[in-house]
């Protein structure tokens, strides 16, 4: 049994072309010395479906641009139903892209392109727990700590005993005094001098 197209309550009409690109998400390592890559796998990308066709007449495309960029617009997830996603697990989408060009030489007709995007329920709080991913009230929790600890450590300069250097210019007054003592003596011995040669 054939299955129409559905994007919420709309029946998406006049397709073309409708497709779905399924990937996984991996990340390759080089290493040095051996032969390929390291691939890490992190899961399944979400389905994109990718639809085309033509519709012509006004009413027509009034209705469809309303209806598609109304979901386009909100950014919610709606139900969608096609036979080309039977065998995944798409049961809503997100429409993440829309693109309307008219006909040459035909005023009544217009081609479409929409992109759909696979929607998953993000897991409840706390549900990655297990998996080193935590809920909010433990991210939370460990920032409180971490803050905490920061403080601490920020308090241990008050705990040091510093010692009170005071006022460093004594000594340096007493050495100011022999320079003084030869100073006058020298001040002596230049009175003799002008005594013997005159100024």
């Amino acid at each position: 049994m054939k299955i129409k197209p559905m994007l919420g309550q709309f029946e998406i009409p006049r397709i073309e072309r409708i497709g779905t690109l399924e990937r996984r998400q991996t990340v390759e390592t080089r290493v040095p010395g051996l032969a390929g890559s390291y691939v890490t796998d992190l899961g399944s990308a979400p389905v994109g479906i990718v639809i085309e066709g033509s519709l012509a007449g006004d009413e027509s495309r009034d209705d469809f641009l309303k209806s598609v960029r109304d979901a386009f617009q909100a950014g919610a997830p709606v139900d969608f139903v096609a036979d080309i996603t039977t065998a995944t697990e798409v049961k809503q989408v997100i429409v993440s892209a829309l693109r309307v060009s008219e006909v040459a030489g035909s005023a009544d007709s217009f081609r479409y392109s929409m992109t759909l995007l696979q929607y998953v329920e993000p897991p409840a709080a706390g549900a990655g727990a297990g998996m080193g991913f935590g809920g909010l009230e433990e991210v939370n929790a460990g920032v409180a700590d971490e803050a905490g600890s920061l403080f601490d450590i920020g308090q241990i300069p008050d705990t040091l005993s510093i010692p009170n250097f005071g006022d460093p210019t004594p000594p340096l007054t007493t050495m100011l005094d022999g320079v003084k003592s030869a100073v006058e003596k020298l001040t002596a011995v230049s009175g003799h001098f002008t005594e013997l040669f005159g100024e």
